[in-house]
């Protein structure tokens, strides 16, 4: 299964994005992915380098340590 985390767009800087059903990001021919803010629609690559940039991001997050 495939992580999906949010996308910044690359016109507004936005990180919602409308993803339909069922989305696979690594599946060709590309879903259809666009900002929810500026109704950008992401290409393939730039969607594509924009998960891995937050899958990167988000592995580097920590929650709180216990006390």
């Amino acid at each position: 299964m495939d992580k999906v985390f949010p996308v910044a767009c690359p016109i507004c800087g936005e990180c919602q994005n409308i993803l339909p059903g069922g989305f696979k990001p690594h599946a060709e021919p590309f879903g259809k992915v666009n900002c929810m803010v500026c109704n950008h629609q992401f290409s393939g690559t730039e969607y594509r380098l924009g998960l891995d940039a937050r899958a990167r991001a988000f592995a580097t997050l920590s929650g709180p340590v216990p006390e």
